[in-house]
C-alpha cells in the first residue's frame, strides 16, 4: 500500500530508500565530533601546545576571556590555532568521507549514509562541501564570545529541523546540498 505523498516523503526518498531516524543522525554527529576533536588534540599534543588546563578544545573561562580581550596573547594564538585546526580537520574528514564513501565513521557505526535526495549516488564535492559549510562551519564560531550564542543556536536549529520542521527529515544543510541521510 502506498502512503500519501506527505507521509511517504517523511519515511522514504522519492525513489523509495528509507530515511534515517533522527536519533541515529544525532549519535553519528557526536561520534564524528569526538573523532575530529581527538585528531585536533593529536596534532596539538606533540607540539606542546596542549596545556594541562585544556582538553578536547575546552578552555577555562579566564583563558577564554584573555584570548578574546587581549589579541596577540598566548591564549589568543592558542584559540585561533584550535579554531583553524578544528575547521580544517572537520572539513577534510567530512567532505572526503562523504564524497569517497557516502558516510563518515559515525554514520557507518549507526548504519546510515548520505546520498543525493533524488538519485542513488554519493554527494559530489560541491554537495559535501555545502553540507559541511552550512552545518559545521558556523559551529566553530561558538568559541567567539559575541558570535557564540548565535552560532550555537544555529547548530541547534539545524539539528532539530529533521525532527520537527521538515517533511523529508532534512536539516538545513541537507536542503542546501540536495542530500538526504538514509539507512545504509
Amino acid at each position: 500500500m502506498l502512503l500519501p505523498p506527505t507521509q511517504r516523503d517523511r519515511v522514504v526518498t522519492p525513489d523509495g530508500v528509507p530515511l534515517a531516524a533522527w536519533w541515529r543522525r544525532l549519535v553519528a554527529y557526536w561520534i564524528d565530533g569526538l573523532l575530529v576533536a581527538i585528531a585536533v588534540q593529536a596534532v596539538l599534543l606533540p607540539l606542546g601546545l596542549l596545556g594541562p588546563v585544556t582538553w578536547f578544545g575546552s578552555m577555562p573561562a579566564d583563558l577564554v576571556a584573555e584570548a578574546w580581550t587581549r589579541p596577540g596573547s598566548g591564549a589568543w594564538w592558542y584559540a585561533v590555532l584550535m579554531l583553524a585546526l578544528t575547521l580544517i580537520a572537520s572539513a577534510a574528514y567530512t567532505v572526503l568521507m562523504l564524497t569517497r564513501l557516502g558516510w563518515t565513521v559515525g554514520k557507518r557505526v549507526l548504519g546510515i549514509r548520505v546520498r543525493h535526495r533524488d538519485h542513488e549516488r554519493r554527494p559530489t564535492l560541491g554537495e559535501a562541501a555545502t553540507r559541511w559549510a552550512v552545518q559545521l562551519a558556523p559551529g566553530a564560531l561558538t568559541a567567539v564570545p559575541w558570535l557564540g550564542g548565535a552560532a550555537g543556536l544555529w547548530v541547534l536549529i539545524d539539528g532539530l529541523r529533521p525532527l520537527i520542521w521538515n517533511d523529508r527529515r532534512q536539516a538545513f544543510h541537507d536542503s542546501a546540498a540536495g542530500t538526504s541521510v538514509v539507512m545504509a
